[in-house]
């Protein structure tokens, strides 16, 4: 039987699409050998990993979001509203406001503290070591001294995830000797590379990003820095899943990563994705069989 591996990418609070892809495949009873995340994806990967329960996983996930202060984690002063003012006189305030907030920042690494993402991860993933999980786990991040994408397959699972969820400029990097070390998404949003090195021989990608890009009608300085780096991403989303066997691409369109109460909206996401990808899952992992397996009546 091949080995199947579930590459899971980053995208915020879209990254609950995963919880979808992983409770159709539990429901289908195809078998998860290992798996990799970035980011997001290393969170819902890791829960996961440690527990092989999607209703299990998911329900603690829906208590966590129940009991968080969304306020606390200044997200209001980055998220873009979902209508934007028609009036040009209440566009351009905005827009400096958005640089009066960015130019306050100084020299500080983020924008967010840490703590929020260390309290974060004690309530959705058990202690423990990776090599204690499950299910085969690596973490995806990247050092910014080197460049280098780093796969995080040992030690403390806690530790691993939280240094592949730190995104660049709401979360500091984490410096290791020599190593300063930030989110995955950095250089592998969606960590296909990693799954083959953990000896995948199918691989299945999801990726959580919006393909959908509407015309910039407000091209301040902020703007195009986040246009700019959706467009990379997702050129770079498209290498990675290229690589992949099967492909899941979500419909999340319109949804920005900040949407943390959209997440039952994105799980179900995740779920119709899912299914509709099925008959291609299956043939993949047929194409990896064994010749003699491949040709018996009941394969």
């Amino acid at each position: 039987m091949p080995k199947i591996g579930l590459a899971l990418g980053g995208g915020g609070a879209r990254g609950a699409a995963h919880f979808g892809v992983l409770k159709v495949l539990e429901e289908e009873r195809i078998p998860i050998d290992i798996i990799t995340g970035t980011s997001m994806g290393a969170i819902v990967g890791g829960m996961y990993a440690q527990n092989p329960d999607s209703a299990a996983v998911i329900k603690r996930y829906k208590a966590f979001l129940g009991n968080t202060d969304y306020d606390s984690l200044g997200l209001q002063n980055i998220v873009p509203p979902e209508n934007d003012e028609p009036h040009l006189l209440q566009r351009f305030a905005r827009t400096i406001a958005k640089s009066i907030y960015i130019g306050s920042l100084g020299y500080r690494s983020g924008v967010m503290k840490p703590e929020i993402l260390e309290n974060a991860l004690r309530i959705l993933l058990d202690r423990g070591n990776i090599q204690d999980a499950e299910i085969l786990f690596g973490a995806v991040a990247t050092d910014l001294n080197s460049g280098n994408t780093l796969l995080l397959t040992e030690g403390s699972l806690r530790r691993a995830v939280r240094r592949s969820a730190l995104i660049p400029g709401f979360l500091p990097p984490e410096q290791d000797g020599k190593r300063l070390i930030t989110d995955g998404g950095v250089s592998e949003p969606i960590p296909v590379d990693s799954a083959r090195k953990m000896g995948a021989d199918v691989v299945i990608a999801v990726s959580v990003d919006t393909t959908d890009m509407p015309d910039l009608e407000d091209p301040s300085m902020i703007n195009i820095m986040r246009r700019c780096d959706v467009i990379r991403g997702n050129f770079m989303s498209d290498v990675q899943t290229g690589k992949a066997d099967v492909a899941i691409w979500p419909d999340l369109s319109g949804k920005h990563w900040s949407e943390f109460l959209s997440s039952e909206e994105f799980i179900k996401a995740g779920e119709e994705e899912t299914r509709k990808k099925l008959p291609e899952i299956r043939s993949a992992i047929r194409g990896k069989r064994h010749w003699i397996f491949r040709i018996l009546p009941w394969n």
